[in-house]
């Protein structure tokens, strides 16, 4: 039996398991939409929004519930701790697990908005850092303006922003969006035209950057693949110029080693 004939067959029982298969646009705002529904209550999970035990639907806090039901992802959320990983990278997994877990989120939080990622600040802040605030529950972010705290607000709220960027980070996650913080804001930007829209931010802010997420829209799974997609061919291209910086300076240094002298020593 040759390969076509394989192929065949494999097509002829796809066919009567799915008589009427999902066309690839289909098929791509779903993965997109799955990926999303997936880092929704990863960052959930991370933020303290919602708890470890309540990855299954009926155990969902409001907040969560509601979240995922205003962007139409409830279908797509997975249902248990091993689906849910399987949409996360290894480094995702063990922050999952992890017991300083809030603390993590804060931290990555605090990276993120301080490249650019996740929009501009707020308060014409140009940096943020955690703090803890008396005894009130939960991680704050101070603004900071020339050394100056200009702003506060928790950290939780910021769960949905979150979210939105690491699922549509490139293949390898987040630590693939090497090119430092002029990369970063451009893909934030890039994002942020898709997923959110300009929200005033003030002292008692309720989130660290200007922005706010949009409910649902039509074709946000597909939207987010493109997004990753052009970020790892983003990747691709700074890999590739550094590679060739790489390779002229090489070049250049093999150049000035063939033009040395022997400075071998007569006797």
């Amino acid at each position: 039996m040759t390969a076509e004939d394989r192929l065949a067959g494999l097509r002829a029982d796809a066919l009567r398991r799915v008589p009427d298969p999902p066309g690839l646009d289909a098929v791509i705002e779903d993965t997109g939409r799955q990926r999303l529904a997936a880092y929704y209550l990863y960052t959930a999970l991370l933020a303290g929004v919602a708890g470890p035990d309540d990855l299954a639907p009926a155990r969902w806090p409001p907040q969560l519930a509601q979240a995922l039901r205003r962007l139409g992802l409830t279908r797509f959320a997975p249902g248990s701790v091993r689906a849910l990983d399987a949409q996360l990278t290894p480094p995702e997994q063990a922050t999952r697990r992890s017991p300083v877990r809030q603390l993590e989120f804060g931290r990555l939080l605090v990276d993120l908005i301080n490249q650019g990622a996740l929009g501009p600040m707020g308060a014409d802040a140009d940096s943020v850092r955690l703090s803890r605030h008396g005894d009130r529950r939960g991680l704050d972010l101070e603004l900071i303006k020339g050394g100056r705290v200009v702003g506060s607000c928790p950290v939780r709220p910021h769960w949905e922003l979150v979210a939105k960027h690491l699922a549509a980070a490139p293949p390898g996650g987040p630590a693939a969006e090497a090119g430092g913080r002029a990369a970063a804001r451009a893909t934030g930007a890039r994002r942020l035209t898709d997923a959110a829209i300009p929200h005033a931010v003030s002292l008692g802010v309720t989130l660290a950057v200007r922005v706010h997420p949009l409910g649902a829209v039509a074709g946000e799974g597909t939207r987010l693949m493109r997004s990753r997609i052009q970020a790892g061919k983003d990747e691709a291209d700074r890999l590739r110029r550094l590679g060739q910086e790489l390779g002229a300076v090489r070049a250049q240094a093999d150049g000035e080693l063939a033009n040395l002298p022997t400075g071998r020593r007569s006797t």
